[in-house]
């Protein structure tokens, strides 16, 4: 977030000081006009030297756009957090198994194209937009061949498995990366001249499509999240490019503002992402501790990581409503521990091998409330909110092996029929509930350009869970005494309540409208 704030102050810089380049020769032209009139012969030679002057650089700039001033940097961000993240995909890859399993969908092969298909859709209708047809066509080629030359490059050099493991190209993923692209033109052709509501459409189709990369089984988060970045880039890296071969040519539409005024407009929609702070735990059943031993806690949740999006409509410059949906990866730490180091009041099966297929819980959130604003500057604003929503926990497990040979009679009596079996079984399973969900927050806004904002954010939530703890350490004896008719229900069943306070620290990329 430092980085970015450092950019927008160049920027900003930037463009103050070309402010002040601009605005000087006007001045000084119109004294040379008045020094003409009354020195006859000066005329012609200050109006040749005037139209004429290759090395004006003031002219320079009002007649031909900068390669630097056009370009935005706002899918760097994406990429790094998708780079940062790869080492963290396996934590939320059960989104698919655990809350849509039955997913599966080819939408998204068509989804990714459609904000492009809009904005060639209205160039086609005659609509005026940012650019004529053939610098619009142009732009879009350009933008769509920078982005698969680095997709493609990156993909079959870091050759990462997909989730499914059908092949080696998961990172980054390219359907999102030409989402990103087809929402990026639609954004600059027709979102910063017409009306911000087809930013609000295209990146809202774009982000539907990284969604469903992740629900179909085919992406990890991280592959999501640099596509997305990439996709960005590589449209801004087009249109920069446009800019130096067109020059000021098949421009029909000017932007309506290329600096935003988050005190004429401060809804939005936002691509957010945050740490999660908390550290409760959940203490071991009484009735557990015969089999795993006098442990007090069982669990406790770390650190986590939250990924979602969120919008919000401002009926004026400080008062709005405003929804958001998130997906946290709490890290859970200790579950492992009564299994790898039992203590010696420990009563565990002989012969078993625990395994941990995971140390994290997902939570699936929603919320809908008050959205509150106060644009203390032109491109600064302070934020708060108040929601009222629902989360889900999902659940996590301790996978047991047994093997061993069956026996025919009962365990109090048999004979070894020297018959092997192997068996797997859920040997401890904590599964969370459907909960109320309380929460409020903070923020700090910056605009940066072409309808850009870069967005800090404190969060705290409250909601008030159930988890359902199942210990089952005997599901072996169906196996090896398959004979045994009224073999005893050891499973042990417990409901525990928690009070969950999540704080969360984090960044956002929103488009304002």
């Amino acid at each position: 977030m430092v980085a970015l704030f450092l950019l927008f102050a160049l920027d900003v810089a930037a463009q103050s000081s070309d402010a002040e380049r601009v605005g000087v020769p006007e001045d000084s032209v119109s004294v040379k006009n008045e020094v003409a009139d009354s020195t006859l012969w000066a005329q012609p030679l200050s109006a040749m030297q005037l139209e004429t002057n290759p090395t004006d650089s003031t002219l320079h700039r009002q007649d031909y756009p900068r390669f630097d001033r056009s370009l935005t940097y706002v899918g760097l961000p994406l990429i790094l957090a998708g780079v940062l993240g790869r080492g963290e995909r396996h934590r939320v890859y059960y989104l698919h198994k655990e809350f849509v399993p039955e997913f599966k969908s080819s939408v998204d092969d068509y989804v990714q194209f459609a904000p492009f298909a809009l904005a060639t859709g209205l160039q086609v209708m005659g609509v005026r937009g940012k650019s004529s047809a053939v610098r619009y066509l142009a732009s879009s080629a350009m933008s769509f061949a920078i982005m698969a030359a680095i997709v493609n490059t990156i993909k079959f050099t870091v050759n990462q498995m997909r989730p499914d493991n059908s092949t080696r190209n998961s990172f980054p993923s390219g359907h999102t990366a030409t989402a990103f692209v087809a929402a990026t033109i639609l954004h600059k052709e027709y979102g910063l001249t017409v009306s911000p509501w087809y930013s609000f459409a295209g990146y809202g189709l774009a982000t539907a499509t990284g969604v469903m990369r992740m629900l179909n089984n085919r992406h990890w988060m991280s592959d999501v999240f640099c596509g997305a970045g990439i996709g960005i880039m590589s449209t801004e890296l087009g249109y920069a490019l446009s800019d130096l071969l067109f020059k000021k040519k098949g421009l029909v539409a000017p932007e309506k503002h290329n600096l935003v005024d988050l005190s004429t407009h401060p809804s939005f929609f936002s691509i957010r992402m945050s740490g999660i702070l908390g550290q409760q735990r959940l203490r071991t059943p009484d009735s557990f501790k015969a089999t795993l031993g006098d442990v007090p806690f069982l669990m406790q949740f770390g650190t986590g990581a939250m990924v979602g999006v969120e919008a919000a409509y401002f009926f004026n410059p400080y008062i709005g409503v405003g929804t958001s949906w998130q997906l946290v990866g709490h890290h859970v730490k200790h579950l492992d521990k009564p299994f790898r180091r039992p203590s010696a009041t420990a009563n565990l099966p002989e012969g078993v091998t625990f395994d941990f297929l995971r140390t994290g819980l997902n939570e699936l959130c929603s919320s809908l409330g008050l959205y509150l604003a106060w644009p203390f500057a032109p491109r600064m604003s302070l934020g708060g909110q108040f929601t009222v929503g629902r989360n889900i926990f999902k659940g996590i497990s301790v996978r047991a092996m047994k093997e061993g040979t069956v026996k025919s009679g009962t365990p109090e009596s048999y004979t070894d029929t020297q018959q092997k079996y192997t068996t797997e079984w859920d040997f401890l399973t904590i599964q969370g509930n459907k909960a109320l969900r309380l929460g409020t927050g903070m923020s700090f806004t910056v605009a940066y350009k072409q309808a850009y904002s870069w967005r800090a954010f404190l969060n705290l939530n409250y909601s008030f869970n159930t988890f359902t703890l199942t210990l089952n350490p005997s599901e072996w004896k169906q196996h090896e005494f398959p004979d045994a008719k009224n073999l005893p229900n050891e499973v042990i069943t417990e409901r525990i309540k928690k009070k969950l306070l999540q704080l969360s620290v984090g960044t956002a990329f929103c488009i304002s409208f």
